[in-house]
């Protein structure tokens, strides 16, 4: 029996659970949106909200921003990630006391009586019922991965930044030589 024992197995080791675990709230926190289980969705919900918390305790306490940056990156491995977190993420539930991811329930047909007919395609091992899992207040696709530092835009973003800074180099190096000095 199971009597006062918390959380799911998942049909998983312990080790395997931890792992999915940082995966899921990793992808969940650069996508703003993922299509999990919802038995998964349900189980790593209160590790989400947590790490929100975080990036709001951060923002209140300079003193203490370090320290809740560091205790982000033990379950977010992605430095980019966590400080999204911190920095865009906490921003937007700063009003907000709680609940600030949502499981939607993905329904079937209704002949279907399990539940699952429109995603009836699943991986082998993943059949249990499909659920969307999201941030309550959340921008588009591309605006999340830019602000993660993923995809297309943030690549942009990053090189624009490069040659801005290396335009800046070059025109403070010029400006700092005598004028009859040789190179």
């Amino acid at each position: 029996m199971r009597h006062r024992l918390k959380g799911r197995k998942l049909g998983r080791t312990s080790a395997h659970r931890q792992a999915l675990e940082r995966n899921i709230v990793t992808s969940l926190f650069t996508y703003g949106r993922i299509i999990t289980t919802a038995e998964k969705a349900k189980e790593f919900r209160g590790t989400a909200e947590h790490l929100v918390q975080l990036g709001k305790d951060a923002n209140v306490d300079p003193k203490a921003k370090l320290h809740k940056f560091r205790q982000i990156l033990r379950t977010v491995k992605d430095p980019r990630v966590a400080k999204k977190i911190v920095e865009d993420v906490a921003k937007r539930f700063s009003d907000r006391p709680g609940g600030y991811t949502r499981v939607v329930r993905l329904g079937g047909c209704r002949w279907d009586g399990d539940g699952r007919g429109l995603y009836a395609t699943n991986r082998l091992g993943d059949n249990g019922r499909k659920a969307i899992w999201e941030l309550v207040v959340r921008k588009d696709r591309d605006e999340e991965l830019k602000s993660a530092g993923i995809g297309k835009a943030a690549d942009e973003a990053r090189e624009a930044r490069h040659a801005e800074r290396k335009a800046k180099k070059a025109g403070g190096a010029t400006a700092s030589a005598p004028a009859g000095a040789k190179k």
